[in-house]
């Protein structure tokens, strides 16, 4: 709308001019007002609670968080660090969050017991988790760098284990290893759950501990900073019963990704492009997680994340095989058979969806 001198002379009359144009401009105001009302807004960003533990093995969450990549797609999403897996499985089963990013077998057993989660893109694919004993008991265990594969597990017996939290995944780790070399997890060590990964490599540099089960950088400083002894890399696939298995999903409600496919396919883009940045500019991917481990000395925030970087995903699309390679983890660490037919667990739907709009 343009206004002339005429026009506003035009608007006086010989009664009261003055009156005329206030009156014109008070009409232009409105106007101008009510178009501005029409204007689209700039959409608010959906908040989205992605629940996780407070480790380095989830390194596409901080990268996305960390460049901002959520933010692109929209979403406002909250990084919220529980104690262990099941405590965030259980936030997204009760609502109170809407993704949580974790081990399949968590999901599926969810999923038999009647809760209809779904994994729908894979986050981490390989474990790069270690058992590190301390110093001290390696050498009570006789323990050295020539010992066999066979003899270091079975050293385990009568020694307690650190973990974050029961039920999580070291802890599931450590089962199954004592499982296949016939060692009762009950009877022949004392699993403890520590809490958080700084508390668990506190206990060790005490000896409250006599081992750890964590990712890197904790067991990199467990044996850099406190003379630990590997017991086992499973990053370096070591251990060929676990290789090829699926580490962390991207797990929701069945309801919620029925009910917000763009938005699951959005985030699923945010942890692509974070994998992607993982993969191509890791000094860039470095620089983006400093928010969060940033106190780590440099040399161990740098190895931890090389050591992580090396099980980020190529894609987030899940590989059913590898999912076979969880269901039968989880059987035998609960010594019965999970009646689940795996592909209503797991979709690739938003990985497709997200495909569409990847740059």
């Amino acid at each position: 709308m343009s206004i002339n001198q005429s026009d506003i002379e035009g608007s006086y009359s010989v009664a009261g001019g003055c009156s005329g144009v206030w009156l014109q401009r008070t009409a232009v105001l409105i106007g101008l007002c009510c178009a501005m009302a029409l204007l689209p807004r700039a959409a608010a960003a959906e908040a989205i609670l992605v629940g996780q533990t407070e480790s380095m093995i989830f390194l596409p969450s901080y990268v996305a968080k960390g460049k901002n990549y959520f933010k692109d797609e929209g979403l406002d999403v909250d990084l919220h660090f529980f104690r262990g897996g099941a405590q965030a499985l259980a936030a997204v089963i009760s609502k109170d969050a809407q993704i949580y990013v974790g081990v399949p077998s968590t999901a599926m057993k969810a999923f038999v017991k009647g809760q209809k989660v779904r994994m729908f893109a894979v986050v981490m694919q390989q474990n790069t988790t270690s058992i590190v004993l301390t110093a001290e008991a390696a050498s009570r265990q006789n323990l050295s760098s020539s010992s066999s594969l066979s003899d270091r597990i079975k050293a385990l017996k009568g020694l307690t284990v650190g973990v974050n939290a029961g039920g999580g995944g070291p802890e599931e780790l450590l089962r199954f290893v004592l499982h296949n070399e016939r060692l009762s997890a009950e009877k022949d060590v004392t699993i403890s759950p520590v809490g958080a990964q700084a508390a668990v490599l506190a206990a060790f540099a005490r000896n409250r501990i006599d081992a750890l089960v964590q990712s890197p950088p904790i067991t990199d400083m467990a044996v850099s900073q406190f003379g630990g002894f590997t017991l086992i890399n499973f990053g370096k696939d070591e251990y060929e019963p676990l290789r090829g298995m699926v580490r962390t999903t991207l797990i929701a409600r069945g309801d919620w990704l029925d009910e917000n496919p763009d938005r699951a396919a959005r985030l699923v883009r945010a942890y692509w492009r974070a994998e992607r940045l993982i993969r191509d500019k890791p000094e860039e991917a470095l620089e983006a997680i400093k928010p969060w481990f940033g106190s780590l000395p440099p040399k161990d925030l740098r190895s931890g994340f090389l050591a992580n970087r090396e099980a980020v995903p190529a894609t987030p699309r899940i590989d059913r095989k590898g999912l076979e390679i969880n269901k039968k983890f989880a059987e035998i660490i609960d010594g019965e058979a999970l009646k689940i037919n795996l592909d209503e667990v797991f979709t690739n739907r938003f990985v497709d969806l997200a495909a569409k709009g990847l740059q």
